[in-house]
């Protein structure tokens, strides 16, 4: 007869499986196996346990999340990931002040993830408009944000509602080409052909130079003779 595999083996192969299942995005594929796993082995690691949390959260089972995860918070091996698990899932349940909280402590806890920062910011936004800007005021005031605060920063300028926080990110020089095309759109709506002029040449003068649809944007209004020419090199190079 065969020999019965251990139970070891049989851990093995779920695990192989739950992680092809995560890579399909086969979340209730992947959770059926995890509750499998834990059945054999309760008293597994972190891992096993943040992965369930994980699983949880992508299904929208916002509570469920919370119930694995709250208990674990505390564990030695943890990574900054478990809190800003939590996060989203106080976020998934309009419980704003208790995500900011968890984002922070996932902050404290080494997270260098745009998406903490990010997420964090979206949540204090909601919570009451003109938060976040007064967060990324403290985050300067502590000395120069890391790229990762910066980077979160212009992700929530263009998902949260209104301008304000995007317009803050251009004053101090932080804008990137999505975050001024935001700012640009709202300016050719009102018609307010200073205000397109002025964030066209501060994108000109920005590291990176025109994007695409900076440079559409000056070229169409070259073409109508609303703007001057530029004197940007890209204009001269040949259009694919």
């Amino acid at each position: 007869m065969p020999e019965r595999p251990t139970v070891q083996h049989r851990l093995n192969a779920l695990w192989a499986s739950l992680q092809q299942s995560v890579d399909d995005c086969a979340w209730e594929q992947a959770e059926g196996l995890l509750r499998r796993f834990l059945q054999l082995a309760p008293a597994s690691p972190l891992e096993v346990w943040d992965t369930l949390g994980y699983v949880l959260l992508m299904q929208g089972d916002y509570r469920g999340c919370q119930l694995v995860l709250e208990p674990r918070r505390f564990d030695p091996t943890r990574s900054f990931w478990l809190e800003h698990k939590l996060g989203d899932a106080h976020r998934g349940l309009n419980q704003l002040q208790a995500a900011v909280e968890c984002y922070r402590r996932s902050l404290r806890d080494g997270s260098d993830s745009p998406i903490t920062c990010r997420n964090l910011l979206q949540a204090l936004d909601a919570q009451e408009p003109g938060s976040a800007i007064q967060e990324l005021k403290r985050w300067q005031q502590k000395g120069a944000p890391s790229s990762a605060a910066w980077d979160g920063a212009r992700q929530a300028a263009v998902l949260v509602p209104g301008l304000t926080f995007a317009q803050q990110l251009f004053d101090v020089g932080e804008a990137d080409a999505v975050c001024r095309q935001r700012l640009l759109e709202d300016a050719c709506y009102a018609f307010d052909q200073s205000r397109v002029q002025s964030l066209l040449a501060a994108a000109q003068l920005s590291p990176e130079g025109f994007s695409a649809w900076e440079r559409a944007l000056q070229q169409r209004l070259e073409t109508l003779g609303l703007a001057a020419a530029t004197s940007d090199p890209a204009f001269d190079a040949p259009q694919r």
